[in-house]
This record gives structure tokens, C-alpha cells and sequence, in this order.
């Protein structure tokens, strides 16, 4: 599928919406999701767009770009955008203390459960001028899969992902869904 891109922060939200409506109605993922992974594309792909609107800085301006492909038993996002960055293992260790505190917030679980709900997940930050590549594959979920989408054993960070986005090593070095990887080290385009 082609690369879309969308400048208007007050408005990308509802036209990727609209996108992956178009795509799911036209069975653009049928070979590859049922109706539980359809879902789970949205509902990862919303994740990262509302952070980026919510809380990326975009110093030339917003720009950001999604790309989609059915590649095997899954689809394929990347999602390139123009923003500063962040240091995602220290997002994920903040988030992992609301989920340890005593009355949890509603609010800051976007990156938990991206990375729970996704496999393959890289996320490569180019500097302060951007571009930010974050890719992952999104399969069929288990049929226990949103019941466990928050449990904290499923949150450890494989320590080589941790230290390839600047992280200190730690988590408990299993691989499997949920767990971040290490980001190429090629571009692949």
C-alpha cells in the first residue's frame, strides 16, 4: 500500500480513522487479520497518532506519514513523522510506575499497550530534526489477548531494545509478543 500523509494535527486523528475504515470495508486486511487483530491495528495505530498530537513537538512543522502492508500473518505499520522524539524507555518506565501505583490512572498506558498489543516494534529516533520511524507488525490476538493486554509480567523489555533507544539494560531478556526489539540497522527502504 502507498504512504499517507497528514499535516493537520487537529484533524489526523479522524482521517487515518477514516483510512483504515476505507481499508478494512475493501478487505484490505482480510488475508491476514480477522475482525480481533482489524482492532488491534486500529487500536495501536491510534495510540501512537494521539501521542503525537497530544504531546510531540514539531519543529518544522507537523508531518506525519503511515504506511501499510499485509506481509504474511500480519500487517506491517510505519508510521514516520517530523517531531522531536522522546526517550521511550524512560516513557515505558513512567508508565510502568501508573500501573504499579497504589490507584492507578486512567490516563498514560498509550505505550504499554502499544507495545503489548504489537510485535517487531522498532522505534528509531533521527535527531532533534526528525525524521521518527516507529514500525511493528500487528498479528491475530490470542483469544485471552485483551484480558492480558495489562498485565505487568507481559510489560518486560527485552534489554537489547532497551539499550538500542538509549535505555538502561533490564527486563528479563525473553522475546515474544509485546516485547520491543532492536531497531535495523539498515534503513530498510
Amino acid at each position: 500500500m502507498p504512504t499517507y500523509a497528514f499535516t493537520d494535527l487537529d484533524r489526523v486523528t479522524d482521517q487515518v480513522h477514516a483510512l483504515l475504515d476505507g481499508w478494512t470495508t475493501g478487505g484490505a486486511f482480510s488475508s491476514a487479520l480477522g475482525a480481533d487483530g482489524v482492532e488491534v491495528l486500529r487500536l495501536a495505530v491510534h495510540e501512537w497518532i494521539a501521542n503525537l498530537v497530544q504531546h510531540a513537538h514539531f519543529p518544522d512543522g507537523p508531518r506525519i506519514e503511515l504506511a501499510v502492508a499485509v506481509e504474511g500473518d500480519g500487517v506491517r505499520c510505519e508510521l514516520v513523522d517530523t517531531s522531536a522524539g522522546f526517550d521511550l524507555a524512560t516513557q515505558l518506565e513512567h508508565q510502568q510506575s501508573i500501573l504499579d501505583a497504589p490507584a492507578p490512572s486512567e490516563r498514560g498506558r498509550g505505550l504499554l499497550m502499544l507495545i503489548t498489543s504489537t510485535d517487531d516494534l522498532t522505534y528509531a529516533p533521527a535527531g532533534p530534526a526528525g525524521p521518527q520511524r516507529l514500525t511493528f507488525v500487528v498479528r491475530n490476538p490470542g483469544e485471552d489477548f485483551f484480558a492480558a493486554l495489562f498485565r505487568p509480567e507481559d510489560l518486560a523489555t527485552d534489554p537489547s531494545f532497551a539499550r538500542s533507544i538509549g535505555g538502561p539494560p533490564g527486563g528479563d531478556g525473553q522475546s515474544g509478543r509485546g516485547l520491543p526489539h532492536p531497531a535495523p540497522s539498515a534503513d530498510p527502504r
